[in-house]
């Protein structure tokens, strides 16, 4: 759960490691050296978490100088330069994972057109596809791109916006899509996957240490070294994984108010005493503040008799668990799947999520990721979902996210269902077919028959609205170099 909270809770941590060396500073000139070399390491380590790269390198500054007085070593100067080229480097990253995403969103969405079977489904994905392709543009523009050569490289996505917009205006007509039409979305499908591939290089770059911005100052007569890059870049097979796969609708907040937390305020102390009862393994626990945003929680850090560090939070309303985040990347598993699937339906149970059942499991780097549905009326309430992180060496539950549960969770009326008799297009085989309530667009709960299905080795979920047999909405499952994804 790599959230803001998790962001600050890693600040903390640090600040409080960098106050401990400066309590041991003494006026020797050995002791000084030890403690530079010290607070030099961390902060390079603290230079590894991107999405608070310029806080972290703030509070280094800051603790740097008043223990050892780097701001008069390296100069106020050259620590500015550094902060504003941090700065820089995090807008053109930050842009440039966004197109990225968009292009596999746009890439997802094209797949869904393609295998759609009503005109109503082809124009919502032809307006996602066409609202993606903005979003592209507006990122394209926001990084160093030099030379009007790099015309070419956007001519694409300019290409993708305008004939999408002109097929949608066409089914908004009550026209249908000829085949003609059909066989050039085809194409312009395989050239999105091209891009996609080409900018995955770069991707995988980034993350082995390339930088944007130093890339952008090297120029190579009117075209700087990134430009080139961008230009230039050739197709291969990795796709970017922007995260761990969670499953259908893992991430939906159907509710814009939270509507599943009830009972009185607690206390902080309350709070900590809740945590002792959730887990059996503390050795400590320490508060370390509140959050005041959607949910207002307590924060804790834990430290386990697995030496263990965790980050929990508590609500401040009904005192119910809300995340726990932690991280245990071993060579060792001492737990199978089943085992893990076991302990995380007991913490979920332990923590109020009742008559539930695992809809997806996946398992990475001996972690083990449950997320974990509670069921009415036989039916899989998908808005009211729960994942739970198991470490297969130890055994232990070091994540769990409960926020789209307090979020939805609500006494409802699942409606109606029908005998229906959907349209599956060929070549897909039929894996399962259940009944869940679905979280759609326009904050709407749509009870509806779930087919997995899958064609040529890839997975595909349909969702057909149970009373009038409509098709709701398509995902796909994306095999990644570290797990899976859905979209």
């Amino acid at each position: 759960m790599e959230n803001v909270e998790k962001m600050e809770y890693n600040l903390k941590k640090t600040q409080k490691k960098l106050e401990k060396t400066q309590k041991s500073l003494d006026s020797s000139k050995k002791t000084n050296l030890r403690c530079k070399n010290e607070n030099e390491k961390k902060s390079n380590k603290i230079r590894g978490f991107k999405s608070a790269v310029v806080g972290l390198s703030l509070a280094v500054a800051i603790l740097g100088a008043t223990t050892l007085g780097l701001g008069v070593a390296y100069g106020v100067t050259q620590d500015k330069a550094d902060a504003y080229g941090t700065q820089l480097e995090s807008v053109y990253q930050k842009n440039y994972y966004e197109l990225v995403d968009n292009v596999n969103n746009a890439d997802m969405e094209m797949s869904k057109l393609l295998n759609a079977t009503n005109s109503t489904y082809q124009k919502k994905m032809l307006t996602e596809i066409n609202s993606a392709t903005k979003n592209m543009q507006n990122n394209i523009a926001l990084l160093p791109l030099t030379g009007e050569d790099v015309l070419e490289s956007v001519r694409f996505v300019n290409q993708l916006s305008g004939y999408t917009t002109v097929l949608e205006e066409k089914l908004a007509n009550g026209e249908s899509l000829t085949v003609e039409e059909l066989s050039t979305l085809q194409e312009l499908h395989k050239a999105l996957i091209s891009m996609k591939d080409n900018l995955n290089r770069i991707s995988m770059d980034m993350r082995n240490g390339y930088s944007i911005l130093v890339a952008s100052n090297e120029m190579e007569g009117e075209l700087n070294a990134f430009t080139i890059n961008f230009n230039q870049i050739k197709a291969n097979d990795v796709d970017y994984p922007t995260m761990i796969y969670d499953g259908p609708f893992s991430d939906s907040i159907v509710n814009k108010k939270v509507v599943g937390l009830t009972g009185s305020e607690v206390t902080e102390e309350e709070a900590g005493e809740i945590l002792n009862k959730v887990f059996k393994d503390i050795t400590s626990y320490s508060y370390t503040g509140q959050t005041n945003g959607r949910f207002q929680t307590y924060n804790f850090d834990i430290e386990t008799s697995d030496e263990q560090d965790l980050f929990a939070q508590v609500t401040m309303k009904g005192g119910r668990l809300l995340t726990v985040s932690g991280q245990n990347v071993s060579d060792v598993k001492n737990v199978d799947m089943t085992t893990g699937e076991k302990i995380a339906l007991e913490f979920a149970k332990n923590n109020g999520i009742e008559n539930a059942e695992v809809v997806w499991s996946e398992e990475l780097n001996n972690q083990a990721y449950f997320n974990i549905a509670p069921k009415e009326s036989g039916v899989i309430l998908y808005p009211d979902l729960v994942k739970v992180k198991v470490d297969l060496e130890y055994g232990n539950v070091i994540g769990y996210d409960a926020i789209s549960y307090y979020t939805n969770h609500t006494t409802r009326s699942l409606g109606s269902k029908s005998d229906i008799n959907p349209s599956i297009p060929s070549g897909f085989t039929v894996k399962l077919v259940r009944l869940v309530l679905a979280p759609l667009d326009y904050n709407r709960e749509v009870l509806c028959y779930e087919y997995q299905c899958e064609k040529e080795g890839i997975t595909y979920y349909f969702y057909f609205n149970a009373k009038t047999g409509e098709e709701e909405n398509i995902l796909k499952v994306v095999e990644t170099t570290d797990s899976s994804k859905l979209m």
